[in-house]
């Protein structure tokens, strides 16, 4: 049984002619014919009866039109789906990120490169758990995040048991971002003792373990501390009020508000970039594409010095 002979069923049921439905193909009569013979042949039944006003489905060929045309609807799905993918040429991946303007830069680049393509993208910027929680249950193709010397040993671990893999792109000295009117603005570097009575912005909310995945600081000594969940909240309380915030020391170009400025963190750990992949998953070549962009919009915004 072929689909080509499902066709030519369909096809007769709906004119009640062999002939008519040959025309209707643009194949003979004689091959529709046989076609139906040898499908007569296969199944041991009779599947039209001829009269002198046409052809008649028999009981059993009027069973055999109604499975036909589920298998051809079927088919036709099948073929439809794959051949409007290949249509569309849609790019579809999802990224999970810390809070990082260099990450973003990155998407903003990849959408002008596949301008002339069809895309659907997901961006999710999250804390470290929720980077890591994305990549391992698949939700992202591709997680964004840094380790430090505080950290990295027991990471390390945690990623081998959970099967993934973190790939190292840059090593970066703890910054201190601050706006340029900041009271501490004009130093070359700053300790913590000089950032104690100034408002601290973290990221880190209810995920008190990974204080440690960017920050020196003991939050039990800070006076003033402001939880945040939106970076431009992040940036716009940096820009505009004498708050500091730590972390990689990274100026993004139009992607952060331009009053901010980092300065490097006396004694501070080293800070590592790198990407978060599953390793049974395999990036496809828009993936690769947006990770070069990555290392560009990073390598941009690298602080003097690092």
């Amino acid at each position: 049984m072929t689909p080509q002979q499902l066709r030519y069923i369909v096809e007769i049921s709906k004119h009640n002619s062999i002939s008519q439905a040959a025309s209707a193909l643009f194949v003979t009569q004689p091959s529709i014919s046989k076609a139906v013979r040898e499908l007569e042949t296969e199944l041991e039944i009779t599947i039209l009866d001829r009269t002198n006003k046409g052809v008649v489905f028999t009981k059993e060929g009027t069973e055999l039109l109604f499975h036909a045309k589920k298998l051809l609807e079927q088919m036709d799905f099948v073929v439809d789906h794959f051949n409007k993918a290949k249509k569309i040429n849609l790019t579809k991946f999802s990224i999970s990120s810390q809070h990082y303007g260099f990450a973003i830069e990155a998407v903003a680049n990849f959408m002008d490169y596949f301008a002339e393509q069809k895309y659907e993208l997901a961006i999710q910027e999250g804390k470290t758990t929720d980077v890591i929680d994305d990549v391992y249950a698949g939700r992202s193709m591709l997680g964004i995040l840094s380790l430090t010397d505080l950290n990295k040993h027991f990471f390390k671990r945690y990623f081998t048991s959970k099967l993934l893999t973190f790939t190292p792109l840059a090593t970066l000295k703890q910054h201190v971002f601050l706006r340029k009117e900041h009271p501490l603005a004009h130093l070359n570097s700053v300790n913590l003792d000089l950032l104690r009575d100034y408002p601290y912005l973290t990221y880190q909310q209810d995920d008190m373990l990974l204080h440690f995945a960017e920050e020196t600081l003991n939050v039990d000594n800070i006076g003033k501390l402001v939880y945040l969940k939106d970076r431009g909240a992040m940036n716009n309380l940096l820009s505009n009020t004498d708050s500091y915030n730590l972390g990689t020391g990274c100026i993004v170009n139009n992607y952060m508000n331009s009053n901010i400025i980092s300065i490097p963190l006396e004694e501070g750990n080293l800070i590592q970039v790198g990407l978060v992949k599953r390793n049974d998953v395999f990036w496809s070549e828009e993936v690769l594409v947006y990770i070069d962009f990555l290392k560009l919009a990073l390598e941009k915004s690298l602080p003097k010095g690092r």
